[in-house]
């Protein structure tokens, strides 16, 4: 009775090292993928080949290389090697929000997807969710205030107040504050949406912001 308790307690600790060993595999690989300035780095997504493993830093590397691809998504190829990009990124995404609904990264990347491949409705959904899971995350406010002054002319109410809470967020910090400058310096069209913003802002913040502006037009 002993020896076959001792068999089953060590054919679970054999179950479990190779669960271990299966894991860190997966992991490996992910590091292992085409890095961005590689040659076969678009292509790798492209082909649907990119490959996430359970850890969340695993998909934190894997979501911010789509969100790289999908921003410099011209050097993919053309329209066609663009929309298999968009296509997968979109479902790595997906998957991804799916298992953790609180993921901000993973609804933005799933709003950039759709906003490449025309889905209006669906980046809608994806923005909105983002912004409602990360609203004081200011790294992914940023890349999602740059989403929505592209897609500004498809934003609905709901979307617009939620942008304009993510531009007064920016506007109050020193970085956020030096990215909206640079944007104001670049975008005739953010320029009147923006000083909207900042006026209603403590005067510290207001001179933060002019003299950031300063800075980038010098």
């Amino acid at each position: 009775m002993r020896r076959l308790k001792l068999l089953s307690m060590s054919f679970a600790c054999l179950l479990a090292a190779l669960a271990s060993v299966s894991l860190l595999l997966q992991e490996i690989r992910v590091l292992f993928q085409p890095q961005r300035a590689e040659a076969g780095f678009y292509d790798h997504i492209v082909s649907g080949g990119m490959q996430y493993a359970p850890s969340s830093y695993s998909r934190k590397l894997v979501l911010g290389d789509c969100s790289f691809a999908l921003l410099t998504i011209a050097r993919a190829g053309g329209a066609e090697q663009q929309s298999a990009l968009a296509r997968s990124c979109e479902q790595i995404s997906h998957e991804i929000a799916g298992a953790m609904p609180t993921n901000s990264q993973a609804w933005y990347v799933n709003a950039l997807s759709h906003a490449r491949l025309g889905n209006v409705d669906r980046f809608l959904s994806s923005y909105r969710r983002s912004r409602e899971t990360g609203p004081n995350e200011q790294w992914i406010a940023e890349n999602r205030a740059r989403l929505a002054e592209d897609m500004f002319a498809q934003l609905d109410a709901e979307s617009l107040a939620y942008h304009e809470a993510d531009l007064t967020m920016l506007a109050n910090s020193r970085r956020g504050t030096r990215s909206l400058a640079e944007r104001y310096a670049s975008d005739e069209g953010f320029r009147e949406r923006i000083i909207d913003v900042v006026s209603r802002l403590p005067p510290e913040r207001q001179r933060a912001f002019l003299n950031n502006v300063r800075r980038v037009v010098r």
